[in-house]
């Protein structure tokens, strides 16, 4: 029979070891011999891959450990590695040892080491075109001597390219191009007209002209052309300098008339006309038949954009449950320790302390601030709209009835969505507990502590300034300090 030179080089060595034929194998210089059928090359690689190099063993080293095992099955380690550097073979590792001998003695089926993508090389280059050889001269008796003749005699000479690339990434790079006629499509300034001075400084390359530039009409649309003053398209589209209209440069109204002039008497396609050309509706102080009272600039009255923010220059104030129940962390007893000192200190313990429960007070804030920042820390529900413009953050316990009296919309009926779009809402809780249903309902976020241990406050104290400082800052509130 022919010898099996296709098959799988780990795979012979193994069924040598299972089959108790390892003991009569032999090598030499350059291959290890199995049997009188099967040769392998000592320096051909298997397909099994070492755990630390990411590399794959040679024949040689999966051989000499098969057969140093076979006849030593109790050999330690560094004996082994002292036989194979006396016999000049290349060793296995003592990481990969035990898994490949499990592989070779058949107790295990297969390996996460072994690669079966990998085409193991078991073939010398002589034997490969030896090879190649008697399978193309096949072909040619087969398919005629003639082209067998040309297939054997293509494959001896030298390699060559058999084919190569239209185009290639340098190439099409190197090609003469030029952008003229989308820059002019686009309307876009081409080289052809960047000034005669420039021209002369820039000296001709010699060789090759480039070719000439075509400009190209751009496109005509309706925005302002280059070098034309906003004033002349509004007066051309609207029969009037747009000053005189009190319009600013971004389309819109100024409060008192462009350039400190009053909005003259508009009629009604005068009108139309405007709110077309500006995507404004123009309604502020118009009559009812579209004209605009000259004097209505001078009694008119700021808006509630302008008026001044109840909530500038005052101190942000955090709102804490005025409860004592299971499900309350935090309340004026040890509200003001974690947000200062970073430590949650149970209320109970303080309590029975005899700790002196304040109805507010004032923490500073260092945390991410150069300077301090002073909040206000109270149980207390403010009773006017200027103090609950300050109030920026609400521990939760829960309870629905800790709204009760809140002045925005549905707090009463339990309803909190605008509730806590206003004001940050925070639920505390231990990591041992589960959250009320409720709380998956509302837009809070939980801060979760361990039960017994203190070292991931830290973590939550961090987490609860910077939901703080994003939500003063989603809001544009003046209260960002």
């Amino acid at each position: 029979p022919a010898p099996r030179r296709a098959m799988d080089p780990l795979r012979l060595i193994r069924d040598a070891v299972i089959g108790d034929t390892i003991g009569g194998s032999t090598f030499d210089e350059t291959h290890v011999h199995l049997d009188e059928l099967n040769s392998l090359q000592r320096k051909s690689t298997t397909n099994y891959k070492t755990k630390m190099g990411k590399t794959f063993l040679s024949v040689e080293q999966v051989w000499f450990l098969a057969k140093s095992t076979h006849e030593n099955p109790k050999q330690a380690h560094p004996a082994y590695l002292k036989d194979a550097i006396a016999a000049k073979f290349a060793p296995v590792s003592m990481v990969d040892r035990k898994d490949l001998l499990l592989f070779l003695t058949g107790k295990t089926d297969t390996s996460a080491q072994i690669d079966l993508t990998h085409v193991p090389a078991f073939m010398d280059a002589e034997e490969a075109l030896d090879e190649q050889a008697n399978s193309l001269d096949v072909a040619g008796r087969v398919g005629g001597s003639k082209r067998g003749r040309d297939l054997v005699g293509s494959e001896n000479d030298e390699k060559k390219p058999k084919q190569r690339p239209l185009h290639t990434r340098d190439s099409a790079l190197q090609c003469d191009k030029s952008f003229s006629a989308v820059l002019g499509f686009f309307g876009a300034q081409l080289p052809s007209e960047l000034g005669s001075k420039k021209k002369e400084s820039v000296k001709k390359p010699s060789g090759i002209e480039p070719p000439p530039l075509v400009n190209i009409e751009p496109i005509r649309t309706n925005r302002f052309d280059r070098g034309k003053d906003k004033d002349d398209f509004y007066a051309e589209h609207m029969g009037r300098d747009f000053v005189d209209f009190g319009i600013v440069d971004d389309g819109g109204f100024l409060p008192g008339g462009g350039n400190g002039k009053v909005l003259p008497e508009l009629s009604e396609q005068e009108r139309a006309k405007a709110e077309q050309v500006t995507g404004h509706k123009i309604t502020d102080g118009s009559r009812p038949n579209g004209a605009v009272k000259a004097n209505a600039r001078s009694s008119q009255k700021p808006s509630s954009s302008q008026k001044r923010d109840p909530a500038a220059g005052k101190m942000p104030v955090i709102l804490v449950p005025p409860g004592y129940g299971s499900k309350v962390m935090f309340n004026m007893y040890n509200a003001g320790r974690f947000l200062e000192g970073e430590k949650l200190v149970p209320w109970d313990e303080l309590h029975k302390k005899d700790a002196k429960k304040k109805v507010r007070m004032v923490i500073k804030r260092r945390y991410k601030r150069e300077l301090s920042v002073k909040y206000m820390v109270t149980d207390e529900v403010p009773t006017s709209a200027s103090d609950w413009a300050c109030v920026v953050a609400v521990f939760v316990s829960g309870k629905t009835w800790q709204f009760k009296d809140w002045p925005f919309k549905g707090a009463n009926e339990g309803d909190l969505v605008e509730t806590f779009q206003r004001v940050k809402g925070f639920y505390p809780q231990y990591d041992t507990e589960t959250a009320a249903d409720v709380i998956k309902t509302w837009n809070v976020t939980t801060l979760r502590f361990q039960k017994n241990v203190r070292h991931g406050d830290r973590a939550q104290f961090e987490e609860f300034w910077h939901v703080i400082d994003k939500h003063l800052e989603l809001t544009r509130s003046s209260l960002a300090y």
